[in-house]
């Protein structure tokens, strides 16, 4: 049996919606005559017009698609009692369909039953969505980042540091007392002997941190033991915290860089240690007034391009986050109210003899579920990016700090990926009509000029 639902979220609520959608079947068909009194009201009007058009295959048509309807979609039922998600068939280990169930159902005692024919067309687009998602996988060639097993790994793992990095070295003040006392007289100290030995350029960027390798060659021993232990103490604080967050694992062990992280963290520090050296506060600085005055002259530069990160960083972190934990639940409610308002589709279609309201409601209903595949593409090409920028990266940092533009690209397509699913829903099964429309103009033409040449 294929499983209800690709994600646990969208499982748990879609059991909900086929529940509603079978109660409020049996309330309307069965309990009371709602049902009985629209198909009278459909059958009669499919009668006069047999009788105006002197055409009775209209009512014989009526009659055939009420025996469809009832025999598929009203009277059969479908258990769900050990309803699962495809994610969790494929290796998923967080929360499970039956845990996020366990309250609305098992414990309250209600059946869990859903129209068979829905439940059926409802496991086929699950189908489909897999099949999608796993050739994706498979000609990206990202199996161990397989969207059904991590999804959105990347983008978790730059959100999880930059929320980290962004709270400091609050939990340890012993250990951020120490390192504040080694870089306002230690780190300092070796950067001014450094520039005023002539052993690296005259000018301070926010680049030079105190694990650099230039640096560390300049320290004094005693400064150098300092730093080491430091630095073991620092690298043990971040593994402690991250683990904290959840987000330590494999997967996320390829994206973090402990540099990456030290540098964020001590940022501040270095950038200020740098700042006074270049304006000979610390008694450490450089003499030229040429140096001091291109310094005051990168200033506003400076504050600009720092606000700007800012701005981008925060605009990214808090977008891509709401984006990414929020869209499942909106996605389930869409699930849950299209299947719930299943019942009155099959009033509609007896009410006017048509099928065709019950095609656009499956066409709605693939596209909600279609999201998934968009969500999966943007999961793979997060990946692409986030390994691109790593190979690219420039100087000491690593991508998730010096270039979270993925984050912010994320972030948006993630808030498109309902009408980019729209989209693509309503190009596949128009695409086949205007095809089929574009060969028989070609035809006709063709058929034409031959028919012109032999005089037809």
């Amino acid at each position: 049996m294929i499983p209800t639902g690709i994600s646990p979220t969208e499982a748990a609520f879609e059991v909900v919606g086929l529940v509603n959608a079978k109660s409020i079947i049996d309330f309307m068909f069965f309990e009371t005559k709602i049902g009985l009194a629209v198909f009278l009201i459909g059958m009669l009007t499919a009668l006069w017009r047999s009788v105006k058009e002197t055409d009775f295959s209209v009512l014989w048509s009526y009659l055939m698609m009420f025996c469809i309807l009832l025999f598929i979609f009203i009277k059969p039922m479908a258990g769900l009692e050990s309803a699962t998600s495809t994610m969790e068939a494929a290796g998923w280990k967080g929360t499970t369909t039956q845990e996020a169930l366990k309250e609305v159902f098992i414990d309250s005692g209600k059946a869990r039953a859903g129209s068979l024919g829905l439940v059926v067309i409802s496991q086929g687009y699950n189908a489909i969505v897999y099949g999608t998602i796993s050739a994706i996988t498979k000609v990206t060639q990202q199996k161990d980042f397989n969207y059904l097993n991590n999804p959105f790994i990347v983008n978790k793992v730059s959100l999880y540091l930059q929320h980290f990095s962004s709270e400091g070295i609050k939990k340890d003040p012993a250990l951020r007392k120490d390192l504040e006392d080694f870089l306002k007289n230690d780190y300092p100290q070796t950067l001014g002997r450094m520039i005023n030995n002539g052993k690296t350029q005259a000018n301070i960027t926010k680049k030079w941190w105190p694990g650099d390798e230039e640096i560390i060659k300049n320290y004094d021993l005693d400064q150098r033991k300092r730093w080491e232990a430091l630095d073991l103490k620092l690298t043990d604080y971040i593994k402690t915290e991250i683990g904290k967050l959840g987000a330590k694992g494999p997967f996320t062990d390829l994206f973090i860089d402990y540099k990456a992280i030290k540098i964020k963290l001590l940022a501040g520090h270095t950038e200020k240690a740098a700042t006074d050296i270049a304006s000979n506060m610390t008694g450490y600085g450089l003499e030229p007034k040429a140096v001091s005055l291109s310094w005051i002259m990168r200033q506003p530069a400076s504050w600009l391009a720092f606000a700007s990160s800012f701005v981008g960083q925060f605009f990214s972190t808090t977008l891509s986050e709401f984006m990414i934990k929020a869209l499942p639940y909106l996605q389930g409610y869409a699930v849950m109210i299209i299947y719930s308002l299943f019942p009155f589709t099959l009033l509609l279609c007896l009410l006017f003899g048509t099928f065709s309201i019950l095609k656009e409601y499956f066409i709605y209903l693939f596209w909600v579920k279609s999201w998934v595949i968009v969500w999966a593409l943007i999961h793979y090409a997060a990946i692409y990016m986030s390994t691109l920028q790593t190979r690219l990266g420039s100087g000491t940092s690593s991508w998730f700090f010096e270039k979270p533009y993925f984050n912010t690209v994320t972030g948006v397509l993630l808030v498109m990926s309902p009408g980019i699913a729209w989209f693509m829903t309503k190009g596949v099964l128009s695409g086949i009509g205007e095809a089929a429309t574009a060969l028989t103009l070609h035809a006709d033409k063709g058929t034409g000029k031959v028919g012109s040449k032999i005089g037809i």
